[in-house]
Order: C-alpha cells, then sequence, then structure tokens
C-alpha cells in the first residue's frame, strides 16, 4: 500500500512538471511569435499540439503560421487532425473549411461547409455562433449563408439584421447591409438611436444617402401606419438639409400619432437654428394655418415673425419697409394674443430692437423698452434683456456712461448667469470704445477664466486684439483710432466710419492695425452694398496678409460675395476651391467644401 501510495505521488510530480515544462514552452514559442521568429515558433508549436491538452492555446498561432507560410497542406493536414481530437468544435471545423478553401480543388471546401450545415441543421444557437466564426475568418458569403439558414429556423425575417448588416459591409454590398440596419432598427425603438449613429458615418458618401433613402420610402409605402419609416426619412432630410422633405414627412408623423403639429414644430426649429429662414417661415406658417390648439397657434405665429425677421436683416441692403411691416405685426401680436402668452411681451421688446438696431429710430425704441420695463408680469429674464437693450441704445446715441451704468446694474442681479457674464463683456467691449484698453483688459481677463464658451471666446478675442496692437513699438493711436471707427459703425454710421477708415488704410502703413483696417473696410462695404468695393479690400488682404489670421476669413468672404452678391457663379467656384486648398482645417471648410459642390452640379441639398 505504501509503496502504490509512493508510485502515485512520484506519477502526480512527474505530471505537474511536464505540465510547467508545457506551459514554459507554449509562453517561449508565443514570443517567438511575436518578435517575428517564425521557425523557432513553429518548431516548438509542432511538439506541443502531439498533446490534445496544449492544443486549444496554440491552435490560432500555429495555423496561422503555416497559412502565412503558404503551407495549406500542412496546415490542412494539422487541422484535420485537431478535428479528431475535438469533433464537436465548431470552431476548428470553421477552420478546417478555412484552411480547405485556399486549397486549389474546392470540392473538400464545399463538403466540409455542407457537412457542417448538416451537423447543426435545427440548431438555431449553433448555426449562429458558425457564422460569427466565419465572419472572424473573413468568410463573409460563408458566414450569410449560414446566418440565412439561421434566419429560415427562427421564422423572423427580420432575425440576427445585425449580423447581416455587418458581413454586407464587409463584403461592400451597400444597399444590402442598409436593408438589414433598417430592419434591426424596426425591431425595436430602442435601436434606432444606434443605427442612426452608425448611418451618420456613412452619411458622408453620397451614394448611401441614396440607398437608404430609396428603402425608408419603400417600407414608408409597404407600411403606411408605422411612422418608424417617417421618422427615419425625416432625419435623413435634415441630414441632407433639406427641410422640405423633412417637413413633408414631420406631416405624416403628427398626422399617424396624433401629435398635433408637435414634429412639425420640432423640424420649423431646426431649419430655423440652421438659418432656412424660409423654410421655417413656411412650417410655421402651415401650423398656424393647420393647429387646433391655440397656444401651440400663437408660438407658431411669433416664431414666424421671428424668422422673417432674420431673413430680411440677413439680406443687404437691408429692405426698411419690409421691416416696418414686421415691427407692425409685433405690435399686432402683442395687442391681440392672450395676456397669458409667454411670446407677448418678447413680441415688444423684438419691434423695439427693429427700430433701434435696423431702422434708426432710437426714441421710438426707448420708449417701448421703457414702458416694457414696467409692464405688469414681466419676468427677471426678459427685465435684463430689456436693460441690456436699453445699454445698447445708450451708448449708440453716446450716453456711455448711462450704458455703462445699465450693463452694471445687469452684471450685478445675473453675477452668475450668461446674462451677467455678456453684460460684462458690453462694458469691456464699450471701454474698448472708449480707448480705455487697460480697463477693457481687465473686464476682459476676467471674462476669460470663468464664463461661457462663446464669451469667453469673445473675450479672448478683443483681449489678443488689443494686447497685440499695443505690444512693443506699435504706439496706440492706430488701436484708438480703429476703435473710434468700430463704435461708429455699432452706431450705424456707416459714412462717416468709412471715410476714416480709408484715410487709416492709407496712414498706418507699418502698423499691425493695418490688416484689420482692411478687413474692417472689406465687412462695412459689404453691409453698405459696395461688393466691389468689398472686393478690393478683401484683395489686397489675399495679396499682403494671406499669412495672417484673417487670410481664411478674407477668401471666404470673397467666394461669398461673387456667389450671393455678384452673380459670379464660375469664379466662386475658383475661389472656393482655392479655399480648399489653402486653407483645409479652417472653420469654413464644411461649408466651402458644400458650395463648391453645389456650384460644381453634384446636386446636394
Amino acid at each position: 500500500m505504501k509503496k502504490k501510495l509512493i508510485n502515485y505521488l512520484i506519477s502526480l510530480m512527474i505530471i505537474a512538471t511536464t505540465f510547467g515544462q508545457e506551459v514554459d514552452q507554449i509562453k517561449l514559442a508565443n514570443e517567438y511569435y511575436q518578435s517575428k521568429e517564425y521557425d523557432k515558433a513553429v518548431d516548438i508549436y509542432k511538439k506541443l499540439s502531439k498533446e490534445k491538452r496544449n492544443i486549444p492555446q496554440i491552435h490560432s498561432n500555429y495555423l496561422d503560421l503555416m497559412i502565412n507560410n503558404d503551407k495549406p497542406d500542412d496546415a490542412l493536414k494539422y487541422i484535420n487532425y485537431v478535428i479528431k481530437q475535438y469533433p464537436g468544435n465548431s470552431r476548428y471545423r470553421v477552420d478546417q473549411i478555412y484552411v480547405a478553401r485556399l486549397l486549389p480543388n474546392q470540392k473538400e471546401y464545399k463538403r466540409l461547409k455542407d457537412a457542417l450545415y448538416d451537423a447543426s441543421r435545427g440548431n438555431v444557437n449553433t448555426l449562429k455562433k458558425i457564422a460569427e466564426e466565419l465572419s472572424q475568418r473573413q468568410l463573409h458569403n460563408d458566414a450569410l449563408v449560414f446566418l440565412s439558414h439561421a434566419r429560415v429556423e427562427s421564422q423572423d425575417s427580420k432575425a440576427y439584421a445585425l449580423d447581416f448588416a455587418k458581413n454586407y459591409s464587409s463584403l461592400g454590398n451597400d444597399p444590402k447591409m442598409i436593408a438589414e440596419y433598417v430592419n434591426f432598427a424596426s425591431q425595436q425603438t430602442r435601436h434606432v438611436p444606434y443605427i442612426k449613429n452608425i448611418l451618420q458615418e456613412l452619411l458622408s458618401k453620397e451614394s448611401i444617402k441614396e440607398i437608404l433613402e430609396e428603402v425608408l420610402i419603400i417600407r414608408s409605402q409597404q407600411y403606411p401606419d408605422d411612422v418608424l419609416y417617417n421618422d427615419f426619412l425625416m432625419w435623413l432630410y435634415i441630414q441632407k438639409n433639406d427641410y422640405y422633405g423633412a417637413f413633408v414627412q414631420a406631416k405624416a408623423i403628427d398626422r399617424n400619432s396624433q401629435r398635433s403639429g408637435n414634429t412639425v414644430m420640432q423640424v420649423a426649429k431646426v431649419a430655423y437654428d440652421n438659418q432656412a429662414y424660409g423654410d421655417a417661415i413656411l412650417f410655421y406658417d402651415y401650423i398656424v394655418t393647420k393647429s387646433d390648439q391655440g397656444s401651440m397657434r400663437e408660438k407658431a405665429q411669433f416664431l414666424s415673425l421671428l424668422s422673417k425677421e432674420k431673413k430680411l436683416t440677413e439680406k443687404l441692403p437691408i429692405d426698411k419697409q419690409a421691416l416696418y411691416q414686421i415691427a407692425g405685426a409685433y405690435q399686432q401680436f402683442y395687442e391681440y394674443t392672450t395676456e397669458t402668452n409667454p411670446y407677448r411681451l418678447q413680441a415688444l421688446k423684438n419691434k423695439a430692437g427693429i427700430m433701434a438696431y435696423q431702422l434708426n429710430e432710437l426714441d421710438t425704441a426707448i420708449n417701448i423698452l421703457e414702458k416694457l420695463k414696467n409692464l405688469p408680469g414681466i419676468t427677471k429674464t426678459l427685465e435684463a434683456q430689456v436693460k441690456m437693450d436699453l445699454g445698447n441704445i445708450n451708448l449708440i446715441v453716446g450716453n456711455h456712461w448711462e450704458a455703462s451704468l445699465l450693463y452694471s446694474q445687469i452684471e450685478k442681479d445675473n453675477p452668475y448667469a450668461a446674462m451677467g457674464y455678456e453684460a460684462k463683456l458690453k462694458n469691456a467691449r464699450l471701454h474698448y470704445f472708449m480707448s480705455n484698453f487697460d480697463l477693457a483688459k481687465a473686464h476682459l481677463d476676467i471674462l476669460k477664466r470663468s464664463t461661457t464658451k462663446e464669451i469667453a471666446n469673445d473675450a479672448l478675442d478683443l483681449s489678443l486684439f488689443i494686447e497685440t496692437n499695443t505690444m512693443g513699438d506699435s504706439n496706440e493711436l492706430g488701436l484708438m483710432e480703429y476703435a473710434s471707427i468700430s463704435l461708429l459703425m455699432y452706431q450705424n454710421r456707416f459714412d462717416e466710419a468709412r471715410e476714416k477708415l480709408e484715410i487709416l488704410t492709407n496712414t498706418q502703413l507699418g502698423h499691425p492695425i493695418r490688416d484689420d483696417s482692411f478687413w474692417l473696410l472689406a465687412k462695412l462695404d459689404k453691409r453698405m452694398g459696395n461688393y466691389k468695393e468689398a472686393l478690393s479690400s478683401i484683395n489686397t488682404l489675399i495679396s499682403n496678409y494671406s499669412e495672417g489670421v484673417l487670410g481664411d476669413d478674407a477668401l471666404f468672404m470673397k467666394a461669398q460675395i461673387l456667389e450671393e452678391y455678384l452673380d459670379n457663379r464660375s469664379e466662386a467656384q475658383q475661389v472656393y476651391r482655392q479655399f480648399l486648398e489653402d486653407f483645409p482645417g479652417s472653420a469654413y471648410a464644411v461649408e466651402a467644401r458644400r458650395r463648391f459642390r453645389i456650384l460644381r452640379g453634384d446636386g446636394l441639398n
């Protein structure tokens, strides 16, 4: 008995020693594999493969080495041996198919594939697992065959849609890939955002947009009561900036889901946010005429007026008669809507803004705002906005200290809100206009550290501008004149500003303010409708200061003026092309590329 126990312990020690040696050998072979010493790795793997227990640890590397060294016969011999050791392992059988496919005679490849299907027929989970393993081996067509069998067995025509889509994607079959992605999205609502994220990456290809649109239109016709496809189409049209197309789908969604116009309102807001004001007006007016909800109608009516105002003020020169009509419409909205309407007082404020900033009727604007400030029901936020407008108007008429006092009140009442930061920025800009550069920088330095991103960026830009034009040998006279001209422009005294800018560009020849002066002159001429004069200043900038920070701004504005105001589409196209070559990383690059493609005739929306 004692002798048997000793022999048993000795056997255990031998097994443990052998196992430890094998583990060390596997690690050594893997190290050779990683360091690309393949011959050494193969020798060790070959010895280790004789023991069944080692196969799972060495299989992938060993098989790949034989395949990559163009030894398919050795690989087939090895994998056949592995199958005998593990006859029920689908992964090894897939590898057997993979190796057989490398042989000149494809009969064995077909036989093995058919045999694997016969062995897994009727077992949906096994068919799906084999499809995944085939896909990992880049055998995507074979994976699709097994997925198709699994789909039939599951009796679900949309089963495994994501797996189908990934395999079709690898094969470059975009139409079937898109169809399967849509299948997956249609299975559960929670799938939709995931699929939209995937498609978002693919929509840079124009052909993908066309395929997706075609698939969705067909599905929406097949299933007219399922708003999923309308929602998808609406999303697609928004990606294409085709807001009218999105509007059509939004109407269908509202009609089929009793949403009473909410979806159309959402599309109208998207159009407005993307400055497609004409579309926004159309959509809001549709709600005004069709909605049976009074509050929604009034909201749409106000937002339609706001869109009309934006559309008028973005086009130069401004149509003042049309703006008077909008101002009158705001007044009517204020007078005839219900007192509880949250946009009623805002309409009065907007009217004052038109009178002050566009029509230069400053006294009228002040009277409206003073009245509005004391109306019952005004919110703290709107009251602060009214004070902001009063500060702006006082700055326009030259009451600088009254303006500063109003800005300071807003800042004090809203110390940690965006409104307070905006007021502080306006106070800083007021000091800049008055050539109090040190005081302006003190305000700006605070804003750079603790505020919203947009205001922080504006503060940083103005601070750097002051610093650049007051440092070194640069005297402050050039900046003082530039700041006073900027104030004239803010006050809509354009003729005076232009006269002084002409002098500034011709006298400050060596001052760093000179390129900024040409840029300001170009913007002023564009605003005044002097498009050819604006191009002259821009061309000076491009010729003499193209390496400066205004280089991309100048070239983009040149293309924009040629396209939108001088109707010189061919030259605009050339300038957009030059822009994309010279400034590929510019913030304007995406818009420049879109405009270039439209001018080239690519048919983009």
